[in-house]
């Protein structure tokens, strides 16, 4: 969209109303368009639903699953035979291949991360972060409570800031706000 600058018109409360009636309408009908693109949308997949179903994708989804849990179980125990980790096939391929390292908990020696974590950093303390971060929820609500030392924070480079900002919400934006999750959704 195009960069737009305003021509700085509007010089009157009853101007100004006009313009808030004019972007009603404008909201109006940008609703109206995206309701209209989430229902056919949602017939449109109501319809592919339900001729799936009709035809037995579900069936088919369970045969697919059992079927590749055979070829697996097949395939682990004729691994050895294999010339490569990869096995080609006239339909495709299939094979081994290693998963992306993980670091997991093993259940019998620490119950949980916060466990495994303080025994590491008795044994292994490389392995621990320690980040310090900033607080901001506790330096808003000391703002909010009046208990800050304004003076103190801006000695450490920071200071609470709030800016007022300008909205606008016709009548019909919650129209178009409602149409734009359904589109979202759908």
């Amino acid at each position: 969209m195009a960069r737009l600058k305003p021509k700085n018109s509007i010089k009157s409360k009853e101007q100004a109303e006009a313009a808030m009636a004019r972007l009603n309408q404008i909201d109006t009908q940008l609703a109206g368009w995206d309701l209209d693109e989430a229902e056919d949308i949602a017939l449109v997949r109501e319809g592919h639903v339900n001729a799936q179903n009709k035809a037995g994708r579900q069936g088919i989804e369970t045969e697919k699953a059992l079927l590749v849990k055979e070829i697996e179980s097949w395939a682990m125990e004729a691994q050895a035979s294999w010339e490569k980790k990869t096995l080609e096939t006239p339909f495709g391929r299939m094979g081994f291949r290693l998963g992306t390292p993980a670091v997991v908990l093993i259940k019998r020696v620490a119950r949980s991360f916060k466990d495994a974590c303080e025994l590491l950093a008795k044994t292994l303390p490389v392995f621990v972060r320690n980040s310090p971060e900033i607080d901001k929820d506790a330096i808003l609500a000391a703002d909010r409570d009046k208990t800050l030392d304004v003076g103190k924070l801006n000695k450490c480079g920071l200071m609470v800031d709030q800016e007022e900002q300008f909205w606008v919400e016709t009548n019909a934006s919650k129209d178009l706000d409602e149409a734009a999750k359904k589109l979202k959704c759908a």
